[in-house]
């Protein structure tokens, strides 16, 4: 069974720590991160179509970041142990 891949628009976004990602968050966009040999590239990603690609078999998406076309992975996830809303994502390449 052939199932499409969700697609997700990410945008590039400047490390800045704790108080920028509480902003992003409160902002209702979640930080995230694609690791990588050749480097980490820092991300923002809508959480609604994060939650979509969470349940999808082997949690695997394609991201569209710079009108390029990834296929990624969720590597780990962190929620918020209350509200059980996404706070940080970190993704590698497939």
């Amino acid at each position: 069974m052939s199932e499409e891949l969700v697609t997700i628009a990410g945008t590039t976004r400047v490390p800045g720590g704790k108080s920028q990602a509480r902003k992003m968050r409160r902002d209702g966009i979640i930080p995230a991160v694609i690791l990588a040999k050749s480097g980490n590239t820092n991300l923002t990603i809508d959480p609604k179509w994060l939650h979509k690609a969470n349940k999808a078999e082997g949690k695997i998406f394609n991201l569209t970041l710079e009108g390029k076309t990834h296929k990624v992975r969720i590597q780990e996830l962190q929620l918020d142990p209350v509200k059980r809303v996404a706070l940080h994502v970190d993704l590698i390449v497939v």
